[in-house]
């Protein structure tokens, strides 16, 4: 394709994506929108809910208070008046109203005006015997007048209720009296608006048992229990109604509550009346500021960007370092595209100068490499090797085996004849990783060898190695070291520690103990230490298991140590194996034990079972004892 044909094609996938971009940014804003608008609708709606709430329960309380407040200034007692009027079913029933209760209470006080009337007359007249028989009948009067006086405290009641109850616009206005039971309450007078009814059974009348349940009204009881009124609104079991209870005081047993309720269905109307303006002006606001956004936006960031992406992409196709140059002639606004155009013209000139370094680093990695083989190389054959016919059988048997945690490890075992009857070990964990380590290891490793094959005991070889590894010893390294040297012959084991962890000793019968004596601190470290020697007699069948703490501290995925515990039941379970299989199941176990964990250190195992001679060997007839090595065929 032609230059020319290259740059449209390249211009037309700009502009493409500056299309796309545009959308993304439109889809970003409109889910942003979306988000903001839901979330002020709910913070709308819970805010005017709660005010709501808490309006209308101060209002409520306010109305039962001025109800409550009323009742006892009239003389209303909770605990004798409804005991009077529960009595006066003859005047207090549902049949009658309130202007039939006045029409009443006036024709009783008109027969009683009336006959006392006539008694004054008669008595002035004909005297006071002859008038006895009329002030008989204007006393009964007066008692019925008197009746009558308190059946209308409670016709007072229900009236108070029932004007209360139309002007407030309020779905309940009564006064119960909750009783024992914990789940009825009785009514005592409740007023009706409307078209409601005493009589057709629209509200309770005094006496109803109401069924309210603790559970099902908790705040009704709650006020009752306590005494005061609710701090806020209590909902009916359908959610169809929000009560108020406020307690009235009672000079006798009983305790009246006023309940004031009003329909839910007011919360509603009342939430939408402010949040359909409210959400409505929100949209408008975000719809506006989208459009402006957006002119914004594509004037300051999209086509500075588009322009910047062109040049990128020559640069992508051509690798021409004057691209840099092209970048730094442009006019970029001076805010961040400016500051990213800076840093793309940077970035090219970097990015050259390092693709020129790429090829000699990967030189020199790879010549790092291939020094790293060499050196495992050479740590590897510094280990003893398996040379057949070293089957075992003869005095003792022996089996090893070491993984490296980087190309070249610290941890070295060594194994070899110091003469025709004795048999040196060696195992050892320096304290680095790599060349350093491996180069301080085969150090270690031949001083430890020339000084038990001068016929050194093992703790005079150990102090003799640690004063020459303190020399010329600048980077300050050090090595942990168990060594024995096993008499074949008497199977005598001398053996010295150096910081070393503890070997595990496996008699013949499987009981599993360790070796914790020590003689000294790590080699390398102090000039001067002394060493202690420790001895023990071996029976033919023990097995001595030798390792590093690559073992112990091999972590799981969890972090979790193998731990010698767990080192004790696996050499428990395979202890009468040969060496090289016991070496395998450690490996084995420590391995499946780890996972898929990174091996973090150098996992060293050897294993030395002592056996005995036949009596012609003994005498100076058996082969030689080096003819008895067996590291395995993997080890």
């Amino acid at each position: 394709m032609a230059r020319g044909d290259e740059e449209l094609d390249r211009t037309q996938k700009s502009d493409a994506r500056s299309g796309r971009l545009t959308r993304r940014i439109i889809a970003a804003f409109a889910i942003f929108a979306l988000i903001a608008v839901t979330l002020s609708a709910i913070f709308i709606h819970t805010s005017v809910r709660t005010t709501y709430l808490d309006t209308q329960a101060n209002r409520l309380a306010q109305l039962a208070d001025y109800a409550g407040a009323s009742a006892s200034q009239n003389g209303y007692d909770a605990g004798e008046d409804y005991d009077s009027w529960v009595e006066m079913g003859d005047i207090i029933n549902r049949e009658t109203d309130y202007e039939e209760f006045i029409a009443r209470l006036d024709e009783v006080l008109a027969t009683y005006n009336g006959l006392f009337e006539q008694y004054d007359q008669m008595r002035a007249s004909q005297g006071e015997e002859a008038a006895a028989g009329l002030y008989a009948q204007a006393s009964a009067a007066l008692d019925e007048y008197n009746r009558y006086l308190v059946a209308q405290y409670f016709y007072s009641l229900q009236d108070m209720l029932s004007r209360m109850k139309e002007a407030y616009q309020l779905s309940d206005f009564a006064f119960i009296m909750p009783n024992g039971d914990g789940q009825t309450v009785t009514c005592v007078a409740a007023g009706v608006s409307g078209d409601e009814s005493i009589e057709a059974g629209d509200q309770p009348f005094l006496g109803d048992v109401l069924e309210r349940p603790r559970d099902q009204y908790p705040g009704l009881w709650q006020a009752f229990e306590s005494g005061k009124a609710l701090a806020s609104l209590d909902i009916s079991p359908d959610g169809s109604t929000y009560y108020m209870y406020v307690p009235i005081s009672s000079v006798h047993a009983k305790l009246w509550l006023c309940v004031a309720s009003i329909p839910a269905g007011d919360l509603n109307e009342a939430v939408m009346a402010q949040m359909v303006p409210t959400l409505a002006i929100t949209v408008a606001v975000y719809v506006v500021c989208l459009a402006a956004l957006l002119v914004l936006f594509r004037s300051t960031l999209v086509n500075p960007l588009l322009g910047l992406t062109r040049l990128m992409t020559e640069y992508a196709l051509t690798h021409d370092v004057a691209t840099a140059t092209a970048i730094r002639s442009e006019a970029w606004p001076r805010d961040e595209v400016g500051i990213l155009a800076d840093r793309t013209a940077e970035m090219i000139d970097e990015t050259e100068a390092h693709v020129e370094n790429i090829a000699g680093l990967e030189r020199e990695r790879e010549r790092v490499r291939s020094e790293l083989e060499v050196a495992s190389r050479i740590q590897a054959s510094a280990l003893p090797e398996v040379v057949p016919p070293f089957t075992g059988g003869r005095g003792f048997a022996l089996a090893a085996s070491m993984s490296p945690a980087k190309e070249v490890g610290g941890d070295f075992f060594d194994f070899f004849m110091v003469d025709d009857a004795h048999l040196a070990v060696v195992i050892a964990d320096v304290s680095d990783k790599g060349v350093p380590a491996a180069l301080f290891m085969m150090r270690a490793k031949a001083i430890l060898k020339q000084l038990l094959m001068e016929g050194l005991e093992p703790a005079e070889a150990m102090s003799r190695a640690n004063a020459d590894l303190c020399h010329d010893n600048e980077q300050g390294m050090f090595v942990t070291v168990w060594l024995c040297v096993l008499d074949l012959g008497t199977r005598e084991l001398a053996f010295a520690c150096g910081g070393h962890n503890p070997p595990a000793y496996l008699a013949a019968d499987g009981g599993v103990c360790w070796i914790r004596d020590r003689s000294g601190m790590v080699l390398g470290a102090f000039d001067g230490l002394p060493y202690r020697q420790f001895s023990r007699t071996m029976a033919p069948g023990d097995m001595l298991v030798l390792y590093t703490d690559g073992v112990t501290e091999a972590m799981d995925e969890q972090g979790t140590c193998f731990g010698e515990e767990r080192l004790e039941r696996l050499l428990a379970d395979c202890g009468r194996e040969q060496p090289c299989e016991l070496v395998d199941e450690v490996l084995a176990g420590v391995h499946a034990f780890a996972g898929a964990a990174p091996q973090a250190d150098d996992i060293t195992v050897l294993a030395l079972r002592c056996e005995a001679w036949p009596a012609a060997d003994q005498a100076g007839s058996a082969a030689d004892p080096a003819d008895v090595v067996d590291r395995g065929d993997d080890h």
